[in-house]
């Protein structure tokens, strides 16, 4: 994410509320500006970027979701 990034502002309390709904994930949201070496280990190119990881693989990458899709997929795998 990014603070001046127009649909990461859109989707930002939407994915706050995904952590309320979902306390069993772990949601961490990065700042691409604040931690760009996280950005670049992940490859991070567009925003917003999300991933998901179970038992320490990536299983699936989303790049400017739709919230359905992005709740179907943390429900899907965070089960």
């Amino acid at each position: 994410m990014t603070s001046s990034n127009q649909q990461c502002g859109k989707i930002s309390p939407f994915v706050n509320a995904l952590c309320t709904k979902y306390p069993s994930v772990n949601f961490l949201k990065v700042d691409v500006n604040e931690s760009p070496a996280v950005a670049r280990a992940e490859n991070v190119r567009t925003v917003p970027t999300f991933k998901i990881y179970k038992n320490a693989i990536r299983v699936k990458e989303m790049i400017c979701p739709s919230q359905q899709l992005l709740e179907y997929s943390v429900r899907h795998y965070g089960t």
